[in-house]
């Protein structure tokens, strides 16, 4: 189904008013969030900024992908600021070799980054340093869009860009374009841009794109192209996963990486997570309190470490179960066997997002409200008591295993010097691992209730 065949869409995206319409939304609330957690009370539960990042937005941010694929980078602030700095003072420089080559890794990086600070740091329970975090990562992208061309910081470093890929290619919306029609094209206004519309911001060319981990859907080529050949469709969830045409390593270690630190996040809420500290920390002859920065980055580190060492040990099975095994293979089997992780791995983080959405305290409402003044006798915002939370987190990640194995089912056929069913059983066994590995903080809490 070609959205672009209905009228009033096909306008809207072609509107110079898209996306500066809700990109000029998104900024006002962004300014909002820094001023309050800069100035407002030093006390999460009572600040709006903190509750609508990390209650609101943080957790409803992997949906947006599975539904409206890349749509908040359209609109995202950092987006708007990028282009605006490049208009003022921007030098427009190319993109250094080091971040086309390695931009993937950087990313993989900074979202580890950002989960290490999370937590170790306490920066989504402090309200200073998350403005500081904001004000940080806004330097960054001022940095960027002052010295190199289009959007460098969005395509290159953004630590969002770390699952936002992977869950846009598991998602229900695509742009492609009708090749007939692009066919001797001469313009290449997509790429190129034209004196009222630049071309696209992350240096795509529309013909060249077959999947949907990069484009952000800023309409930018919808409205540039001569030919209108541009499709934006609404296809099945998850089809692009075993449908990929050539799978990349860094798209599996991003999955694997997303799914350890999710893991990590939810082991962190449960009551035994103080005993884990203090075990690592003796472990490593550190006092687990004072130092407990390094302790937890060395849990970390192993809590990424599982989904990438049980990716390389059920693709060294494929391949031993199908009788040979080589580097080259096993390099392909691992980044093909890594996309039938993302949706179990995309499972994990929404049902981690919506324990943080349905039961914690820090909800806007009441935020806004002890902001003002007033301080509710309960001040427990749960939107659904938590055996309902539980059932809901426990479907979702029944749902995301589901489509794992299906995934890794349709998979299995593609790799090659193996049966299906050698290529098959190894990895049908780690997501069933990580499943359960996903399923036990959930009914761990839930017993605790």
């Amino acid at each position: 189904m070609n959205l672009l065949a209905i009228p009033w869409i096909k306008a809207a995206l072609r509107s110079r008013l898209y996306p500066v319409v809700f990109q000029w939304i998104t900024a006002t609330v962004f300014v909002m969030v820094l001023v309050s957690t800069l100035f407002g009370p030093n006390n999460a539960g009572q600040n709006f900024g903190m509750a609508l990042a990390w209650t609101v937005w943080w957790p409803l941010l992997p949906l947006s992908f599975v539904l409206l694929g890349r749509f908040w980078c359209a609109i995202c602030p950092f987006a708007w600021v990028t282009d605006w700095v490049q208009k003022a003072v921007g030098v427009r420089l190319s993109v250094p070799l080091m971040l086309r080559r390695y931009g993937p890794w950087m990313i993989a990086g900074s979202f580890i980054l950002l989960g290490y600070l999370d937590e170790a740091w306490g920066f989504n329970s402090d309200t200073r340093k998350t403005g500081y975090l904001l004000l940080a990562v806004l330097a960054t992208v001022i940095f960027f869009g002052a010295f190199f061309e289009r959007r460098t910081f969005c395509r290159y470093v953004c630590f969002i860009g770390a699952f936002a890929a992977n869950y846009s290619r598991a998602g229900t919306l695509e742009l492609r374009v009708a090749p007939d029609r692009c066919r001797d094209c001469p313009t290449q206004d997509c790429y190129r841009g034209t004196a009222c519309v630049p071309g696209c911001p992350v240096f795509l060319l529309a013909p060249n794109v077959t999947d949907s981990g990069t484009c952000e859907l800023c309409a930018n080529c919808v409205k540039n192209c001569p030919r209108d050949a541009i499709r934006i469709s609404i296809r099945k969830p998850a089809a692009e996963l075993w449908s990929i045409r050539q799978p990349h390593l860094c798209d599996a270690v991003l999955a694997a990486v997303v799914a350890g630190v999710v893991l990590i996040e939810q082991f962190a809420m449960l009551p035994g997570w103080n005993r884990l500290i203090v075990a690592t920390g003796a472990m490593l002859h550190l006092d687990p309190y004072v130092s407990y920065p390094f302790v937890y980055a060395a849990l970390l580190a192993m809590f990424i470490a599982a989904p990438l060492v049980g990716l390389v040990l059920a693709s060294l099975g494929s391949q031993a179960l199908g009788g040979s095994v080589s580097l080259a293979e096993l390099k392909r089997t691992f980044s093909l066997s890594g996309y039938a992780v993302i949706p179990l791995a995309l499972a994990g983080h929404l049902a981690h997002g919506l324990d943080r959405l349905l039961t914690w305290s820090r909800t806007v409402p009441f935020a806004l409200a002890a902001m003002v003044g007033w301080f509710p006798g309960n001040n427990r915002a749960a939107w659904l008591p938590w055996p309902a939370v539980f059932w809901i987190e426990v479907a979702v990640l029944a749902l995301g295993a589901a489509v794992s194995l299906y995934v890794g089912f349709r998979l299995a056929p593609r790799q090659a010097r193996c049966a299906p069913w050698a290529a098959y059983a190894p990895h049908c066994l780690l997501l069933l691992f990580l499943l359960a590995a996903n399923l036990y903080p959930v009914v761990t809490m839930m017993r605790q209730f």
